[in-house]
């Protein structure tokens, strides 16, 4: 039997002094799995954190976990997927903030306002892998989520909300690539869905250099167009038909979570 020590140490202190550390950070030596087994034991694992997103509105649809509030798509993404060699037993997760006005933002393959867990969780380790102990890591993750992620779901989950805190989500422009994890989209839709101009002529401007505009009847150009005339009727109609759309296809009804405001 083999076996391995789990990488990475807890990025920080809780701000609370815990008497007890959680039955997975007790765990010294980690047992390894077959690499066979590597894909039913993530399966199982991410099921079982969906089981209990389920109790907070997510619903889980592959590896990805989504809620909506307000107009915004909250999604968790528990990603083990390999490079060309196949499956991994590593385990990353990144959470995004999705304004599903805009076809294809959902698939994209960089979340929508990405971040991954340690930078919103100080104090969880910065290293997963599948192993023999897979339930354990389920529900350490887990309860890293609802303490942690949760919170900070609410925090922004609107897009008034990240108008009003846009440098939470920095991004870059005129540079091709991820715009660190497409967080441009999550600050242009914010604003256009709030009928404002402060940086959306610039990332469109970008993405008509850059972007694609395949799944979308409109285009990015005639996007532009519709801001620079402050059409915002025109713009709220196309943006009320692709929420549809989107809503249809993940078949999530919008209300979810009305508890937060």
């Amino acid at each position: 039997m083999k076996f391995f020590n789990l990488f990475g140490k807890p990025k920080g202190q809780s701000s609370n002094t815990e008497s007890e550390k959680s039955e997975f950070d007790q765990i010294k030596v980690f047992k390894s799995l077959p690499k066979e087994q590597w894909k039913p034991a993530y399966n199982e694992l991410n099921k079982r954190i969906g089981l209990k997103l389920k109790e907070y509105g997510f619903k889980k649809k592959g590896r990805k976990h989504y809620r909506l509030t307000n107009d915004l798509l909250e999604v968790i993404d528990i990603d083990n997927r390999g490079s060309w060699s196949g499956a991994k037993d590593d385990i990353e997760i990144r959470i995004g903030l999705v304004p599903y006005c805009w076809q294809g933002l959902t698939n994209e393959y960089y979340l929508v306002g990405s971040k991954p867990i340690e930078e919103i969780d100080k104090t969880i380790r910065n290293h997963f892998r599948i192993s023999k102990e897979y339930l354990i890591l389920a529900d350490y993750l887990t309860e890293r989520i609802i303490k942690n992620v949760l919170p900070f779901f609410e925090k922004y989950n609107s897009t008034k909300k990240i108008t009003s805190q846009p440098y939470i989500f920095p991004y870059y422009t005129k540079c091709g690539g991820n715009d660190i994890r497409n967080s441009h989209f999550l600050i242009l839709f914010s604003e256009l869905k709030q009928h404002k101009n402060i940086n959306a002529i610039e990332i469109l401007e970008n993405e008509i250099e850059f972007g694609s505009d395949s799944l979308n009847e409109v285009t990015w150009k005639e996007l532009k167009k519709l801001v620079e005339n402050k059409d915002w009727e025109t713009i709220d109609k196309i943006f009320a038909e692709n929420e549809k759309n989107i809503l249809d296809k993940l078949k999530i009804k919008p209300v979810a979570n009305t508890v937060y405001n």
